[in-house]
């Protein structure tokens, strides 16, 4: 009877604006009711630009698109006059936190980003969306009017399109005319390649930083024009679970503030008074924790708002109804009802909390600006790091709106901690040296990404445990807690435009220093030139060329015609590289250019395995040929390697997965003379003791770990050990590293490890392999223990001593082995290098 009295009474209260009874429902507009289909994103869109241009409480606004050539876009919704002076809203916003100059002209109201579908298989987030901007528009929904006067809310219904239309499609092209929650059917089991990612099968939601992607970078740039208050991010989970809200679980970053955390109770809080009233079930403070930077809750949080994750239990493996163990029925419109509960919840506990969220979001910048938390006060990249890692980082600083300059105090010598020996030493600033200071607005996140070892209230984590960028773009850096002024003018570094010699050089130089060079090989091979690469330094003219800086001579392309030197100066431009026209091919000291120690190479042909049973990896690398190297790969389903003919390519490419039933292909490939480049598990098509000087390695080490074993016997108490979750969770992580990064030793003498230096380091997430027997030994760890992140001890005591990259010939041809993936989701942007030097030389 009392629930029955307040939902009368609720319903009376329900002011509805003026001409909100108008607007069509979801239901009315789609031609069906929310659960009872999935939703293409483009009537999503059409349904979202209909509403803006119908209602005044709604502003639609596009900002971009996927690589698929889909919209993205998003509805402002507030009040009438919120959005007739959304852009005074945004500039007041702008201006408290200092990222933006000039003077406040009014008042200051939280912006709210609600953010949907960034899975592509998560798709209930797309319909919970048009439910939640439908129900706000058309006032049905208690105190809406007053939550519009007072906040902005920015509805994303669908942060991955690309993803979401191919779970729509594959699941409306499978779905049975009857509603079917059985488990095993067709349209509850997708296949390859997942929906979960987008175009190049990346995890949006592992982005945020590193904003490889395009659906990333568009969206945070719009982000970053209104830095909101507070950002949820809405996902799936397994159908079994329930339901999950804030507050987080461990380990939380330590520079998430004391609000931060005090807001996380408030929201869960908020939203278990609404679960409650409708009997749902939920859990907080377990599985998803705040600490790697790239998620949709922890990057907004290091960027000043409050971040949350919320996962509703279904995934795209529920579909429309799915039959759980329990013998209940889940259904899309349950789920729907999941989300939008959560983010009305959302919404109804920020503006509870308007007045504060405002206050504590620019002492958060204050803060950042006046009296920085982190330990060291200022950052040195130095000027010598090679120059696209430098620029690739800078971009980056502009995408975050971290501020840099060049360093002032030129010739000061100064102590400070050496990111490439993990320990303290000395620095001399010297000119070109840039500089991030942490007293600027961004400061904490300035912290989140150059803290050599970064600070966790847990060591067990849900992802990665170390990204400190020095690592991952390879740079000589120093972190100082001395306070380092800036020099005066902006880091700017001049395009490199070349001028070709009219007396017709006998070939042109272009100095090996790293990526860009790679890009400047590979433009020329798809111009079809041939060019030369030197195994040793040499020097010529007066001038030092290290090993692997490319030649390309006038004679190994007579049938190139009038245009070859405008084909080598565009090429070098659009590549960034200086090239050195040389009027002989006879050097001063080294090996002169027609010597087999500068070896001819021409275009090469690349394959690389991928479909079912492949890991998302084979998508990095799709997007490393496509819009990094500029290089062509072709894509070979696995189904169909058996009728390819691979001997036309140069090179085949396995990326993490499984190879079992081609294995014989592969070899045979090798022997005939084939290169292959093996990646992380992979390389197990390789590990059999009677073909490969790896398995016989590996056969050895199998052979001393037994005979070095302790035998437990069955009386030993150790048989007692106490099951508990934690206990055992803790147990689990002692044999694995969780994203640590190693130091790996190089031989940089080797083609294939020319640019990377001496050293270099590596994401490390899987278990070590002995050195190779016979065969090249090219990369390999010395030491047990990461220079970040964390590592459980008993894998620390199998890592030392192991290789990374190796290589061996097996009958005619060549394996390529690298045991981890040097190009890590896309921005360990230093392993380029290492992969475009094998896929070219």
């Amino acid at each position: 009877m009392k629930r029955w009295f307040s939902v009368l009474m609720v319903s009376l209260t329900i002011n509805f604006p003026s001409g909100s009874q108008d607007l069509k429902s979801p239901g009315e507009f789609l031609g069906y009711e929310p659960g009872m289909q999935f939703t293409y994103q483009h009537k999503a869109v059409e349904y979202f630009r209909y509403i803006a241009d119908n209602s005044p409480l709604a502003e639609f606004r596009e900002y971009g698109t996927t690589y698929e050539g889909r919209t993205l876009g998003v509805c402002f919704v507030s009040s009438e006059e919120n959005l007739a002076n959304l852009e005074e809203l945004r500039k007041n916003n702008l201006i408290k936190t200092g990222l933006a100059s000039g003077e406040p002209t009014g008042k200051q109201i939280p912006f709210v980003w609600l953010g949907y579908n960034v899975h592509g298989n998560e798709a209930v987030g797309m319909e919970a969306a048009m439910k939640t901007l439908y129900t706000l528009v058309s006032g049905s929904y208690p105190n809406v009017n007053e939550y519009l006067k007072s906040c902005v809310i920015i509805i994303d219904p669908c942060q991955n399109p690309d993803g979401h239309e191919l779970y729509t499609s594959r699941y409306r092209n499978s779905m049975s005319m009857l509603l079917n929650p059985d488990k095993n059917a067709w349209e509850h089991n997708q296949g390859w390649p997942s929906s979960r990612s987008n175009h190049y099968m990346f995890d949006l939601n592992r982005d945020w930083t590193w904003q490889t992607q395009t659906e990333t970078r568009q969206r945070l740039a719009l982000y970053n024009q209104f830095m909101p208050q507070v950002h949820a991010d809405f996902h799936e989970m397994g159908p079994e679970s329930t339901f999950f809200f804030a507050p987080a679980a461990q380990p939380w970053h330590t520079v998430i503030t004391q609000w931060q955390n005090d807001f996380h109770k408030l929201m869960g809080k908020g939203n278990a008074e609404l679960f409650d009233d409708k009997y749902r079930l939920y859990f907080t403070k377990e599985s998803f924790d705040l600490f790697y930077p790239s998620y949709g809750d922890t990057w907004p949080l290091f960027n000043g708002a409050m971040g949350f994750t919320f996962e509703q239990a279904g995934g795209g493996v529920s579909g429309l109804s799915f039959k759980l163990e329990s013998g209940d029925t889940l259904t899309l419109k349950e789920r729907i009802d999941g989300h939008f509960t959560a983010s009305m919840a959302t919404i109804k506990v920020s503006y509870e909390n308007r007045e504060k969220l405002i206050s504590e979001f620019n002492k958060y910048f204050e803060d950042n600006s006046k009296k920085p938390g982190f330990q060291y006060k200022s950052i040195i990249i130095k000027a010598s790091n090679e120059k696209s890692n430098i620029r690739n980082l800078l971009e980056l600083f502009d995408n975050h709106q971290i501020r840099y300059s060049f360093a002032g105090s030129t010739g000061k010598k100064t102590k400070g901690f050496d990111y490439s020996k993990n320990k303290d030493g000395e620095v001399t600033i010297e000119k070109g040296d840039i500089l991030i200071s942490a007293y600027q607005p961004q400061s904490r996140f300035v912290q989140v990404l150059f803290e050599p070892d970064s600070k966790a209230s847990d060591s067990i984590t849900y992802d990665l445990s170390a990204w400190a960028l020095p690592y991952v773009y390879n740079l000589k850096a120093y972190a100082l807690e001395e306070k380092i002024s800036p020099d005066t003018g902006n880091v700017k570094y001049p395009e490199i435009k070349n001028v070709v010699s009219s007396t017709k050089p006998y070939a042109y130089i272009a100095d090996y220093n790293g990526f860009d060079e790679l890009k400047f090989m590979a433009a020329l091979y798809m111009k079809d030139i041939k060019v030369r690469y030197s195994m040793k330094p040499f020097r010529i003219n007066g001038s030092s060329f290290n090993r692997g800086s490319i030649i390309v001579a006038r004679g190994d392309n007579k049938n190139s015609g009038e245009g070859f030197d405008e084909i080598i100066r565009k090429a070098a431009d659009e590549s960034g590289v200086r090239i050195v026209p040389a009027e002989t091919g006879l050097v001063e000291s080294g090996k002169d250019f027609g010597s087999a120690y500068s070896p001819l190479q021409k275009k090469r042909k690349i394959a690389m395995l991928c479909g079912e049973g492949t890991s998302s990896s084979a998508g990095e690398l799709w997007y490393f040929f496509e819009r990094e190297l500029k290089y062509p790969v072709s894509l070979i389903n696995t189904k169909d390697a058996l009728q390819t003919d691979l001997s036309v390519y140069d090179l085949l490419i396995l990326t993490s997965g499984s190879y079992t039933g081609i294995k014989d292909t592969i070899t045979d490939y090798v022997r005939r003379g084939g290169r292959v480049l093996a990646m992380e598990n992979a390389i197990s098509v390789f590990n059999n003791s009677k073909l490969t000087s790896l398995g016989k390695a590996i056969e050895t080490k199998a052979t001393e770990d037994k005979a070095a074993e302790k035998k437990i016997k069955s009386d030993d108490t150790v048989h007692l050990r106490k099951f508990e979750y934690a206990i055992e969770s803790r147990y689990s992580v002692s044999a694995r590293s969780a994203g640590s990064i190693y130091k790996v030793k190089i031989d940089d003498t080797h083609p294939y490890a020319f640019g990377l230096g001496n050293e270099w380091f590596i994401m490390k997430r899987t278990a070590g392999y002995p050195y190779l027997p016979s065969g090249n030994n090219i990369g390999y760890i010395l030491e047990k223990e990461p220079y970040s992140g964390f590592a459980g001890f008993k894998y620390k005591d199998k890592i030392k001593n192991t290789l990374v990259i190796g290589s061996e010939n097996i009958g005619k041809g060549e394996v390529i082995y690298i045991t981890d993936n040097p190009y890590f989701r896309a921005f360990w942007k230093s392993g380029r290098v290492l992969v475009g030097n094998v896929v070219l030389r």
